[in-house]
């Protein structure tokens, strides 16, 4: 069902600072960077899980059932979602955004995760 955990969220309290940090003192290389929502991607050399840096706003009070600290990755998203409901778990609808769908679910502790859904790149 799931391929891979897409994306793990770190809460930050200055992107620009933090990507730079990352860079410097961990060798992560960014990806992409919305500085008005406060939102960067950065990956290791292979490329294979996202580290997403969150400004400290976005991220409410920093409770992981605020919001996601990562997403699971997976081919195709409306099989997975109905999976998740059929299993009675708490999920959101199943969004759209960009090239991207998405929605989210919660744990059994009340953590919430999430769960993308976009082309990949044929290797």
């Amino acid at each position: 069902m799931f391929k891979r955990i897409d994306t793990v969220f770190l809460p930050v309290q200055d992107t620009s600072l933090s990507i730079k940090w990352f860079e410097e003192k961990c060798g992560f290389i960014l990806r992409w960077h919305d500085d008005e929502n406060g939102y960067a991607a950065m990956t290791i050399d292979d490329g294979a899980t996202a580290f997403t840096l969150v400004r400290n706003s976005h991220m409410g009070t920093c409770k992981p059932e605020e919001h996601e600290w990562f997403n699971l990755y997976t081919s195709d998203i409306h099989v997975t979602h109905q999976f998740l409901l059929d299993s009675d778990v708490d999920a959101t609808p199943v969004q759209s955004g960009g090239n991207m769908e998405f929605f989210q679910f919660k744990d059994r502790d009340g953590n919430t995760i999430g769960v993308c859904s976009f082309e990949e790149d044929a290797a």
